[in-house]
C-alpha cells in the first residue's frame, strides 16, 4: 500500500499485504499470505553479509507498528500484536505481545478468525 518503504534485497511472497507506512529493511523476507501491518518495521541489514535479515514465514500477521529486530525469525502462522517489539525468534503458531514480546497463548481457532484478512483485499 501507499507509503510503504520496501528497502535493496527485501523478499515478498506471493499473496502477502504490505500495509500503509511500513518499513521493510534491507534483505527482510516476508513469506506468502502474510500481512504487514501499518507502520510496522521489519529491520534490515545490508552488511555484513554474514548478518541475518529479519525471516517472516508463510500466513504471518505482525500488527500495526510492531517492530522485528534485525535476525528474528517469525514462524509459521504466528501472530504478533500491535506495538510489540520482538527481539527473539517466534515459534509457529503463537502469538506474542508486549516490549519485548513474550508468548501470550498458541494461535487457535478463535485468534485466526479475528486476525484474518479477507482473500478479496489482497486483490486490490
Amino acid at each position: 500500500m501507499m507509503g510503504a518503504t520496501i528497502n535493496i534485497g527485501a523478499e515478498i511472497g506471493a499473496d502477502s499485504m504490505i500495509d500503509m507506512g511500513v518499513v521493510l529493511g534491507g534483505r527482510a523476507v516476508v513469506g506468502k499470505h502474510s500481512h504487514i501491518g501499518a507502520g510496522a518495521v521489519l529491520a534490515g541489514v545490508i552488511e555484513p553479509a554474514s548478518a541475518k535479515p529479519v525471516q517472516v514465514d508463510d500466513n504471518v500477521l505482525i500488527g500495526a507498528n510492531a517492530v522485528v529486530i534485525e535476525g528474528v525469525h517469525v514462524g509459521e502462522g504466528a501472530v504478533v500484536a500491535a506495538g510489540s517489539i520482538v527481539t527473539s525468534d517466534v515459534a509457529p503458531h503463537t502469538m506474542v505481545a508486549g516490549v519485548p514480546a513474550r508468548k501470550i497463548k498458541d494461535v487457535d481457532e478463535k485468534t485466526e478468525s479475528k486476525t484474518s484478512l479477507e482473500d478479496d483485499l489482497r486483490k486490490l
